[in-house]
């Protein structure tokens, strides 16, 4: 039979699992794709809308260009630009 001890003990080394993004999160995202140097432009912003029910699979655009984009950002800056979960970061710190 194991101490209590070393029931504690594995609850304080696993690590806490990522919370989903969500809106009204805080995040960074690239404010163009690429600029002119071929590096992207990092810029805070924050989730105003989540259009994850409306997404439709790859294979009912037809085409592949122009899909459509999970999360509606506004960037501090005040542009709203759409992105995928993949495209979104949390800020470090």
């Amino acid at each position: 039979m194991g101490s209590g001890k070393d029931k504690d003990k594995k609850a304080s080394s696993s690590t806490p699992a990522t919370k989903p993004l969500a809106v009204g999160d805080q995040v960074v995202t690239s404010a163009d794709p690429v600029l002119p140097d071929g590096d992207p432009s990092e810029q805070p912003g924050v989730i105003v809308d989540d259009f994850a029910g409306s997404l439709a699979d790859d294979a009912d655009y037809g085409r592949d260009w122009a899909h459509a984009r999970r999360w509606a950002i506004k960037l501090d800056d005040g542009r709203l630009v759409f992105r995928s979960s993949e495209e979104v970061e949390r800020p470090a710190g």
